[in-house]
């Protein structure tokens, strides 16, 4: 999850239509590619273009659907859910005129109200695992509010629909970045920083402590997680299926943390990755993890952020990582890909690893090919 909202700047994107997109190439008459777009595929990567900011994928299982969100900006304060269809490869965006409004009051108490869809901008995103064809989609939200939203997915059908049934407002000094879903109903999200702390890009830029991670649930609300106090820059986060155990991207810490739960303290082990790492994700089959980063300077990644650039010339890199050994191996090259940078995080779709930006208008599509340049774990102790 880029850690950061980029800036909307693809005029191939038509937001009132249904967007196609043919692998590396805008299909003619389905969307107006801006003048000198180039969506050609180059060596060993091709292009899905007409998407902007596309921060993090939310895969729907066993099905041809990924959900991807837009990462609204200033400039484009209008952000919007991705459908990306991997059986033909195009995308479309979910119109606001198709999310229902459903209040679930019982569950959501403390929600104001359903959120403003036209300064809606999605940023981490999560799918329930469970629930068959209705499913949830927690998605965190910096327009308007500072929460996670939460939408029912009903897969029932042949393309999924949306239901906009509540939302969590963030507690106060809290920037939200991504989101996991619990099998209590609960979640955990994660706080690059605090916003109203002057210094937290200096501490950044130095990895020290800086941000968080907390859980809420129905009737409990919000508590931190322990054993996370020491670290720097909490960014992308996942689940596994019992609950039992957190992988944290530690953004500025340059690290993946491991945290069991089953132990009090929890019990925190990490592994360095070299880069600013920001999103993590299960592979299909739940034996491996994704994980991508930036790999420039707290600086370098901050100078595009505030950039008003379409694209920006950030190296990014993915590894796969074992989760029980938290052993990893080079996936995709660090570097820049044509214009295609500030890469955040990946999915694997079939034989392919589908990348995400907080910057840029396409996402990147590689071969899924071990590259070498393995890192082995060590375990260190946070927290105590």
């Amino acid at each position: 999850m880029a850690s950061f909202p980029g800036i909307s700047g693809c005029a191939c994107l038509i937001r009132t239509i249904t967007l196609m997109v043919v692998f590396g190439v805008c299909w003619p008459g389905a969307l107006r590619a801006a003048p000198n777009v180039n969506c050609s595929p180059m060596p060993g990567v091709s292009f899905i273009c007409g998407v902007s900011n596309v921060e993090d994928f939310a895969p729907v299982p066993d099905a041809k659907w990924v959900i991807g969100g837009d990462l609204a900006t200033a400039n484009n304060p209008q952000g919007y859910l991705y459908l990306f269809d991997t059986s033909h490869n195009t995308v479309s965006a979910v119109q606001p005129s198709e999310i229902a409004i459903r209040p679930d009051k019982k569950t959501y108490p403390d929600c104001p109200g359903p959120v403003d869809m036209k300064v809606f901008g999605p940023h981490g995103l999560d799918l329930t695992r469970t629930g068959g064809a209705h499913r949830v989609l927690y998605a965190v939200n910096h327009g308007g509010r500072e929460s996670v939203e939460v939408f029912g997915v009903d897969l029932s059908g042949g393309r999924p629909r949306f239901t906009w049934v509540g939302c969590v407002i963030a507690p106060h000094g809290f920037w939200p970045g991504a989101v996991a879903s619990l099998p209590d109903g609960g979640i955990v999200v994660t706080s690059l920083w605090d916003p109203t702390d002057p210094d937290r890009v200096n501490k950044l830029s130095k990895g020290q402590p800086v941000g968080g991670l907390d859980a809420w649930s129905p009737g409990k609300g919000w508590t931190p997680i322990a054993g996370t106090e020491a670290m720097s820059g909490p960014n992308g986060v996942i689940v596994s299926p019992d609950g039992n155990t957190i992988y944290l991207a530690l953004w500025s810490g340059r690290q993946v943390a491991r945290i069991d739960r089953t132990s009090a303290p929890p019990k925190v082990d990490t592994v360095p990755t070299g880069m600013l790492t920001d999103n993590v994700r299960w592979s299909p089959d739940g034996g491996s993890i994704l994980v991508g980063g930036q790999d420039a300077t707290v600086k370098r990644v901050l100078g595009c952020f505030e950039s008003s650039a379409v694209n920006c010339s950030v190296p990014s890199k993915v590894y796969l990582m074992d989760p029980a050994t938290l052993h990893l191996t080079t996936v995709v090259k660090s570097g820049v890909y044509g214009v295609f940078g500030a890469g955040t995080g990946a999915i694997r779709v079939g034989n392919k690893i589908w990348v995400s930006s907080f910057r840029a208008d396409r996402i990147a599509i590689f071969p899924l090919r071990k590259e070498g340049g393995a890192v082995r774990g060590k375990k260190v102790k946070l927290g105590r």
